[in-house]
């Protein structure tokens, strides 16, 4: 490997993470939590069977494959993407990365507040999709929409889930079923745009 390649590596990589492991662990050092339960996989430390969490975890895949999806189109340079092409990767790829972070460590549920967030979200959507409604159109704006409507509709039902009179555990089928087929179609929006974003002019 060529020097710079690997000094590349370096910037771009490993110190990163490595800097992202000592701060974890630190962190953790700091709250009382025991390090083997920081480094250990989950599942593993509660003993728990493959199918606990899986929907979940297949979620965060979701998101977090939209976010590289988007960033490396819009900043690898393989693709030649330029002015509010590579904007909207940009904005979209971040914004995916939010959520991936707010649905793993459940932001909206124990620190930020479900309301603020979810709003913030909703703005954000709507910032994407009006000022870059061309490029959203022209990538896949069947899918761009349909994403939307469906992770909203989990959002209004977990809202409103103390006023719907259905029982709970029904209530939370089509709640996380709704926004596991939004990460989907959100995953397939960002799959589309990447692919389509080199035949568009800036």
């Amino acid at each position: 490997m060529p020097p710079r390649s690997l000094l590349r590596v370096l910037q771009l990589a490993l110190l990163p993470a490595l800097a992202v492991y000592v701060l974890a662990l630190l962190l953790s050092a700091a709250a009382g939590i025991r390090t083997q339960l920081v480094i250990r996989d989950l599942a593993q430390t509660c003993d728990t069977a493959l199918g606990v969490g899986l929907l979940s975890n297949l979620g965060y895949l979701g998101w977090i494959a939209a976010a590289a999806i988007a960033l490396f189109t819009a900043l690898s340079g393989v693709v030649e993407v330029r002015g509010r092409v590579r904007q909207l990767l940009l904005s979209g790829g971040l914004f995916s990365l939010l959520l991936c972070l707010d649905d793993m460590f459940l932001l909206h549920d124990r620190y930020i507040g479900s309301t603020f967030l979810y709003s913030l979200y909703a703005i954000f959507a709507l910032l994407i999709l009006f000022r870059f409604r061309s490029q959203v159109n022209a990538l896949a704006g069947g899918s761009f929409l349909l994403a939307v409507v469906l992770l909203g509709l989990s959002v209004i039902i977990d809202q409103l889930q103390e006023v719907i009179p259905v029982p709970y555990s029904t209530l939370q089928l089509f709640e996380e079923g709704a926004k596991f087929l939004g990460i989907a179609t959100w995953l397939a929006f960002w799959w589309q745009a990447g692919a389509g974003a080199g035949k568009l002019k800036g």
